[in-house]
Order: C-alpha cells, then sequence, then structure tokens
C-alpha cells in the first residue's frame, strides 16, 4: 500500500515525450462504488476528496443510504479487520457486472494472488455481495456514474497530457524481462490524495496491475489539474511495485535478518507510514530507488542526492545503498541481463549496510535539526471558518515546500487552497474550513529540508475544531 505525501514540491520537471507505448488512464465504476460506501461509512481516506463540486455530488445524491446494510457492514469491517486504503480499491477490481445487472466476483483471479484483496476474509468477501448489491440498485448507481462522465472525461484529459511522458519501454528494459502484466491506470477522486499499487495474479498466471490515481486538483477557474511533479514520479512508482515486489520476495532469505534490524531502527516511522514490515519496508525502498534511477536518467537536472535525502528522511534509509547498487548494475548491464541476476549483489548490499554507523551519525544529525512552531495548537476550538493561514515558524532557513498528510485521529483534512513562503523561515498555507468541523493534519517534520542538509525533526499532529 502507498499513501503519498500530499503537495510535497521540490524539484520542476520539463516535460518531453520519451515513448508511443502510454498506458491510458480511465475511471473505473466499481472503485467508483466503494468509494462510496467507504465515504458514507465515515471512513477518513475516502473523505478527502480534493474536487469540491465532486465531494458535494456524491454526499447529496447518497446521504439518504448513510445507515443502508452495506455502510453498515463496511463500518463492521473497519473496526473488525481494518478493512481500508487499497482493500478497498482492490476489492472493486474483482467485480464485474452480469447480464442481469447483478455485481459478482470475477473467477479470473487466482486464489490468494493479491495481498490487498486477502485482507477480506473469503466469508466477507461472500456476504458483502448481496448488501452491495442492493445498495447498487436502490441508488440508482449506474445512472449516477454515467451522469459523471463528463467530468471523467476532463479529469482523464489533465492526467493523459502528463502520462504520455512517462517513458513506459523503460521498466521491461530496465528490469531485463517482459512484463507478464496487463497494466492499466485507474483515476479516482474519491481517494483524495492517495495513491494504491492494486495488482493481482491472473489464474494464467500473469499479472493485472491496476494502480488507482488520487491526488488530482481544482483550479482557480473551476477545472482540475495534476502536478507534473506529482504525478509522473507516482506512476513510475507505482509500475515499479509490479517488478520490485516480486524480485525482493524470490531473494528473500538473502536479506531477511539485516533488513529486520534495519527496520527496527525506522519501525515507529514506517509503521506510522502504513509500512509496518521489514518486507514492506525493502520493497518501498527498491520501488523508490528505482524511481530515482528513472528521474536522474531522464531529467538529468535532478539532483540523485536530493531525492535520495527525501527517501531517507521518510524511514527509507537503505535508499542511498540501493541507488549506489543498482548503478552498478546500469554499468554491467552485459553481465547482469535482467535485474533477478543482480539481486545477489542488492542483498549483499543491504547486508553490508553499517547500522551502527547510521544510528551514531542520525544521533548526531538530529542536533542540527531545525525545530518549528504551529500558529494553532493541537485541540483548539472556534478556529473560524472560511479562508484560514496555517503559520509554521522554523528555527532555521529551509528548502521551500509543504509536506502535510490527514491526522490519524480519524478528523476531516482542510480543504487546501495554497502556500507561500514569506521569507525562508516561514511556511504559510491556507485551508478553506467549514463551521463546526472537526479538522487535523500532520506536519511531517522528517519531509522538511534545512538549507544546511537537514531536516525539522519529528512530526507534529494537530487535532481542531471550527466554531459555528
Amino acid at each position: 500500500m502507498k499513501k503519498l505525501t500530499i503537495f510535497f514540491c521540490g524539484i520542476l520537471l520539463s516535460l518531453s515525450s520519451f515513448a508511443q507505448n502510454t498506458i491510458p488512464a480511465h475511471f473505473d465504476e466499481w472503485v467508483d462504488l466503494m468509494s462510496v460506501i467507504w465515504r458514507l461509512s465515515g471512513s477518513r481516506e475516502y473523505n478527502l476528496c480534493r474536487i469540491p463540486k465532486y465531494a458535494q455530488e456524491v454526499d447529496s445524491t447518497f446521504a439518504q443510504f448513510k445507515n443502508h446494510p452495506v455502510v453498515e457492514l463496511a463500518q463492521q469491517y473497519q473496526q473488525e479487520s481494518g478493512i481500508s486504503y487499497d482493500a478497498v480499491a482492490s476489492y472493486a477490481l474483482h467485480l464485474k457486472v452480469i447480464d442481469n445487472g447483478d455485481i459478482i466476483l470475477s473467477d479470473i483471479f487466482l486464489d490468494g494472488g493479491d495481498e490487498s484483496f486477502n485482507r477480506w476474509s473469503d466469508q466477507q468477501k461472500k456476504e458483502f455481495l448481496p448488501p452491495l448489491n442492493d445498495f447498487y440498485h436502490d441508488s440508482n448507481f449506474h445512472e449516477w456514474y454515467l451522469k459523471q462522465q463528463k467530468l471523467y472525461a476532463e479529469v482523464e484529459k489533465a492526467f493523459n497530457t502528463i502520462n504520455k511522458q512517462v517513458d513506459y519501454d523503460w521498466f521491461n528494459s530496465y528490469f531485463g524481462t517482459q512484463s507478464d502484466g496487463q497494466f492499466r491506470i485507474i483515476l479516482s477522486l474519491l481517494v483524495g490524495p492517495h495513491n494504491y499499487g492494486c495488482s493481482a495474479q491472473l489464474k494464467d498466471n500473469n499479472y493485472m496491475l491496476s494502480p488507482v490515481i488520487g491526488c488530482c486538483e481544482p483550479a482557480e477557474d473551476g477545472s482540475v489539474y495534476y502536478e507534473a511533479n506529482m504525478v509522473l514520479p507516482i506512476v513510475i512508482h507505482e509500475f515499479c511495485h509490479h517488478f520490485c515486489n516480486r524480485l525482493n520476495s524470490q531473494n528473500w532469505s538473502l536479506m531477511s535478518k539485516s533488513a529486520e534490524k534495519v527496520f527496527q531502527v525506522k519501525a515507529d516511522q514506517l509503521t506510522q507510514s502504513a509500512y509496518g514490515s521489514s518486507m514492506m519496508m525493502m520493497n518501498e525502498t527498491f520501488v523508490r530507488s528505482s524511481v530515482i534511477r528513472y528521474m536522474v536518467s531522464h531529467y538529468p537536472q535532478i539532483s540523485e542526492e536530493s531525492l535520495v535525502k527525501v527517501e531517507e528522511k521518510s524511514g527509507f534509509i537503505l535508499t542511498q545503498t540501493l541507488c549506489d547498487a543498482l548503478k552498478q548494475y546500469e554499468q554491467k548491464r552485459k553481465t547482469y541481463t535482467t535485474m533477478s541476476d543482480f539481486m545477489s549483489t542488492i542483498a549483499k548490499a543491504v547486508n553490508d549496510f553499517d547500522l551502527k554507523q547510521y544510528v551514531q551519525e542520525e544521533k548526531k544529525a538530529a542536533k542540527l535539526n531545525a525545530t518549528y512552531k504551529v500558529n494553532i495548537k493541537d485541540g483548539a476550538k472556534n478556529i473560524p471558518s472560511g479562508t484560514y493561514t496555517v503559520v509554521i515558524k522554523f528555527s532555521k532557513p529551509m528548502v521551500e515546500g509543504v509536506a502535510m498528510n490527514p491526522s490519524t485521529s480519524g478528523s476531516e483534512f482542510p480543504a487546501f487552497q495554497g502556500y507561500s513562503w514569506p521569507n525562508d523561515k516561514t511556511l504559510e498555507v491556507r485551508f478553506f474550513l467549514k463551521p463546526s468541523t472537526y479538522y487535523g493534519f500532520t506536519v511531517l517534520g522528517p519531509r522538511y529540508r534545512t538549507k544546511d542538509g537537514h531536516t525539522a525533526g519529528k512530526n507534529i499532529e494537530i487535532n481542531f475544531t471550527t466554531g459555528k
């Protein structure tokens, strides 16, 4: 699962076309159906839609079904089994409609071949279908979905303008193997800033890779747009998972003990970001390192060092180690024709990582980190509604950018309107706040960088309530 840190601004990319093989992006009725149900259930991650008019349309249309049995069942699954985030989207991708208009689970997938779908028990998968069908028919969901096609076409056009810049030929060339995957990109406005790397193995042993991409933003003129800086790395990231995860799994015995030791050092930070195991950490590290190598090779103006630092501050402290190993791979492709041939070298690099030295250096560096204060205190009440500016003051000059995530409390993430740096120690983030609403956000301290190469220390979580 991948939860994207929203609004982190760094390098600016100069768009240019690299390949003719583009995978167009589309909306999916079943992803939208499941997203609406989880939104009605109160699920925080499905209540972060960035397009206000669309969110209002969803809420006004389906508010009368908030107590529908399928919504109550969704709430039960979240509480008892943690069915949320990518597990919701993954279930949607296993659905299909038959001639009588009913929804069933598709029979094209291999049992156990989808990690996200496996978070649903067999009983849950089956018992969810009858109330799901009732909701689908009772709410006339299909008719509503068709009415959204004009907006969906606008969003698809905005996304595909950037998506066509992705060098899709790079994946097979870089990993040295012809993909056995069926690739498709699914857009969803209801997943807000999140992106889910959904994939499933088919009964014919091929894979269906279906990343679900959010991060669509509203423009001042009412249109929608995607930031190239955000979209390109996301798409590359999700498709890299198809290759990296399996390579790690196939070679896990070669590096598992060392990976576990590294994970324990960053367990709190990584678990908070939904990467709760050493395997998940290594999958993400391998993917993020591959993305960095892609970005550096396609955009020479980009500094690898700056990209690596962002990932290391996010807890993926083996990123430079893997980037260095991947450089060796790139230089010796006559010897290593595929990434699979090179995995023993990657495992050795992980095993050779000097964790003790890293811990010592981190303690020294922590003393040089910036501190910061926010102009709103956690637990504040009667914050005025309307446009509100969150001011973050740092103790040291900072690299411009903004990194904020939703709060872990279940509060609503406020509607983002923009940000600015009046000076290099002050960040102003503008939100639009509704009256009588419980809001929250997390300032991601480790994602901010000082101009002398350090960070802003720990995360700070702020929850507050607006006045009437």
